[in-house]
Formats: C-alpha cells, sequence, structure tokens
C-alpha cells in the first residue's frame, strides 16, 4: 500500500461524516454507504492478529481475557460486516448498489440524466430521517415499561410545505402515558435492527465458552443489563424502534429476542420485491380488518402510500401486526406464523416472495455487473450471490458463508476476518477502491447541493 493509506481512515471519516446515518450509535466503527468501505477505526491490527469469523463457530472453553479480547474485535466486526451484507446482499441493498452506479456512472456532459445524481443523494438522506422528526420529551420520567402507538405524518418538501410522502412514526409512552419519544420506521431502522441482532448473538457466543461459571455468570448479566439500557435509550430509539414494536407485539421481555425477532422480520423487508410490496398493497384491507382500521382513515392512508413507495418500514410493520401476537414461543412457530402472516396479504413465500425477489435481483445484477466502477461490479457479484445463499431461510446470514471485504483498522491497515479461499472480496485493495468510489460520491453529492 501507498504512504496515502496512511490518511485513509481520515480521509473516509471526512467523507462519509455527512452521510453516515448510523454516527450516533456506529462510534467505534462504519460501514461506508457511499463506498462500501467497512472500518474498525477502534481497532489497530495487533489486537485482530489471528482473529476471524470462524472464531464464532468453536465451542472450545476459554477464560474471561481471551473471551473480551475476541469480544472487543469480533461482536464490531459482526456489526459492521451485516450493515455491509445488508446493503449490497438484499434486494433492497442491491437497489442501493444500482442507484448508487448509475449516479456514479452518470456522464457529465448529458444534463438530461443528471436526475439520477439527486435520485441517489435524496434516496442516502432518506436513510435516517433528519433529527427533526424525532422528538424526545424531557418533560417525563422514562422508566419501563414503555406503551407505543403508530402515528403517522408527512415528509416536508424543500419549499418547507408539507408533501405528500407519508412517514410512519412509533410514539412512545410511560406506563402512565405520557409522551417520551416520536420516532420514526426508517430505513435505518431496519438495518441497525439486523446489525444489532447479529451483534447479540456473536456476543453470547464467546460468552458461553467462558470457563469459569461465576465469571460467566456476571458477564452475561452485564451484557445483558448493557442490551436493555441501549433499548430504552430515548436518545436512540429510531435504532431500536424496530425491536420496541416486536417486543410489545409478541409481549417479550428479553431485549436479545426481541431484536432476534425484529431482525427475522426486517430481512423479509429488506429482500421484498417491488411485485410483494404491489401484492401486500393490493390485499392491505386484510390488514386494516385484523386491526380495525377503516380504510378511510389518515393512518390507512399513510400506510398505503408507504407501501405504494415501496418503504421496507411500512412493510415491516404490517408484518408484524399481521403476525399471531403468541408467535415467539419459538423460532419455528415464528417462521410459521410468519409464513403465514405473508400468505394471507396473497404473498406465498416459496412461489411468490422469494421467486419474486431472485428474479429482481437477476435484473438488478445485469444492470450493474459490467459497471465501468470496478468496485461496484465486484461488489455486486458478490452481493448477487449472497443473496442466492440467503433467501431461502428468511434472508437470514451466516457470514462465514458470505462474501465479505477485509476491514480498514485504526492504523490504516487491513485486515481478513474471513480469509477463506471461497471469498470472493478476500484481499481487496481498501485504498484502490475508496479513491475509485469517492470519485463518483464527490460529483454526485456537488449535483445535489445544486439542486436548489
Amino acid at each position: 500500500m501507498s504512504d496515502l493509506n496512511n490518511t485513509l481512515v481520515k480521509k473516509i471519516k471526512a467523507s462519509s461524516a455527512r452521510w453516515n446515518p448510523l454516527r450516533k450509535v456506529d462510534t467505534l466503527g462504519q460501514f461506508d454507504f457511499n463506498t462500501c468501505v467497512v472500518m474498525l477505526d477502534s481497532l489497530e491490527s495487533p489486537s485482530v492478529n489471528g482473529v476471524t469469523l470462524s472464531d464464532l463457530e468453536s465451542v472450545e472453553k476459554i477464560d474471561l481475557a481471551t473471551c473480551e479480547r475476541l469480544m472487543k474485535a469480533l461482536v464490531l466486526a459482526v456489526h459492521e460486516y451485516t450493515h455491509f451484507v445488508d446493503s449490497t446482499s438484499t434486494l433492497w441493498g442491491l437497489r442501493h448498489l444500482r442507484m448508487m452506479h448509475r449516479a456514479y456512472v452518470c456522464v457529465d456532459n448529458d444534463e438530461a440524466k443528471f436526475h439520477v445524481m439527486r435520485s441517489y443523494y435524496n434516496h442516502l438522506r432518506r436513510l435516517k430521517l433528519p433529527q427533526y422528526y424525532t422528538t424526545v420529551s424531557q418533560q417525563f420520567i422514562t422508566d419501563r415499561p414503555w406503551l407505543s402507538r403508530l402515528t403517522t405524518g408527512r415528509e416536508f418538501r424543500p419549499d418547507g410545505k408539507p408533501g405528500e410522502r407519508p412517514i410512519l412514526f412509533v410514539r412512545f409512552y410511560n406506563e402512565k402515558w405520557d409522551p417520551i419519544v416520536r420516532s420514526p420506521i426508517s430505513t435505518i431502522s431496519l438495518l441497525e435492527t439486523g446489525a444489532m441482532a447479529a451483534e447479540m448473538e456473536a456476543a453470547r457466543s464467546l460468552l458461553r465458552r467462558i470457563e469459569d461459571e461465576d465469571q460467566r455468570i456476571v458477564a452475561t448479566s452485564l451484557f445483558e443489563e448493557n442490551a436493555f439500557e441501549y433499548l430504552y435509550n430515548p436518545n436512540l430509539t429510531e435504532y431500536s424502534v424496530c425491536a420496541h414494536l416486536v417486543a410489545n407485539r409478541f409481549n417479550v421481555s428479553e431485549a436479545t429476542l426481541a431484536f432476534w425477532a425484529a431482525s427475522v422480520i426486517a430481512k423479509v423487508a429488506l429482500n421484498a420485491s417491488l411485485d410483494v410490496f404491489a401484492t401486500v398493497l393490493k390485499n392491505i384491507r386484510v390488514y386494516f380488518a385484523g386491526v380495525g382500521l377503516r380504510y378511510s382513515e389518515d393512518e390507512a392512508k399513510a400506510i398505503r402510500r408507504a407501501l405504494g413507495n415501496n418503504d421496507p418500514g411500512a412493510l415491516f410493520y404490517v408484518i408484524c401486526f399481521m403476525m399471531h401476537g403468541d408467535a415467539l414461543k419459538n423460532p419455528v412457530s415464528f417462521g410459521a406464523s410468519l409464513v403465514v402472516a405473508m400468505a394471507r396479504f396473497g404473498v406465498h413465500f416459496e412461489k411468490n416472495y422469494e421467486r419474486t425477489a431472485l428474479d429482481e435481483a437477476q435484473s438488478i445484477f445485469a444492470e450493474i455487473k459490467e459497471s465501468s466502477f470496478d468496485t461496484i461490479a465486484r461488489v455486486a457479484s458478490a452481493g448477487f450471490e449472497n443473496l442466492n445463499k440467503m433467501i431461502g431461510g428468511f434472508g437470514m446470514l451466516k457470514l462465514t458463508d458470505m462474501h465479505l471485504p477485509p476491514v480498514l483498522l485504526g492504523d490504516s491497515k487491513q485486515h481478513d476476518f474471513h480469509p477463506a479461499d471461497i471469498n470472493k472480496l478476500k484481499g481487496v485493495d481498501l485504498e484502490a477502491s475508496y479513491f475509485e468510489m469517492s470519485e463518483g460520491q464527490e460529483r454526485m453529492q456537488n449535483f445535489g447541493d445544486a439542486c436548489i
């Protein structure tokens, strides 16, 4: 690597700052949505030497110090790798890559096509809605339990007037029904749900291996306490809202279980084809009848418009509340209830959901596999293969089966957490990839800023 790589961490932090929708929570590392670089800048090469994702599959007993060392590296890696997979290897992720491709390859001398840059620009801004749309009350106590209900609103247009694009909010209350938080269900809500669920499972797999029983009990208890603190942090509800909805819907008191179940539904929403959105919208009266909503009510109109916009947050919500309230007795019953819920919307899981997802993915891949941006073509190829591996199991992933790039560490060195020969992204030059992609990003954002 060249000497320029010494500043690569700082360059990525600077160029991604305005777009990073996870900066409130991903403080130890990040996935850069515009360059596809996974960066764990809180770690340096000595701390990850010899550590790979395969360490999570071991059942060998370890001491507390070893557990802490592995957790520091692997829990963070799993979290950011899950963002990489969801943003490149789900159907939503492949659409994201296609929008990126169209924006980055847009030629400078054809102004009639510049709109694709602004479309991608707006897409990035909507990953996490601006802070204005989240309200946190300082007036009332935030003690558990929290209650919640759905409300709706609309995005404001650039001229400051209400637009037609709906926003689904969840309002949280304390047990006295005093309002605590209003949080949107955004795309980033689904993405962070999946990453948190994967992170928690990675942590639990390591905690179970602590040999000393007392140390294992204490460490596990501390982990579960921290999970609850995250879940009930009023300032982070846009990231945890999906887990809250699941906890309330299925009467779950364990944070890790709520995140796991929410991640399953989130993955189904992220892999939903445009045909599935259209079918759910066509049969949405079934949902309205089940929850007691009239078709003409404002909430019903907002849900219909959101589904018409192919909003994965809206799909997450209606699937969650179409499922049986006792579905989370065990993983099998949960999966069965999800399949039944989709069938009630007219979507046969294998014939309609999985088939149309793969058909749409194939169509997207056909467009971007020959992208003039080598990084996009390479990541799209890996993502398409990853999706084909995941789609049959509700989209749930096993990272050691995925194609994953190396990560960039805080000392500007690369580390391959997945060095297997089958990994098509092993050893990718992150510096070259970043500088290639940053050119497209800069051109896109300069034009996006010019649209006033």
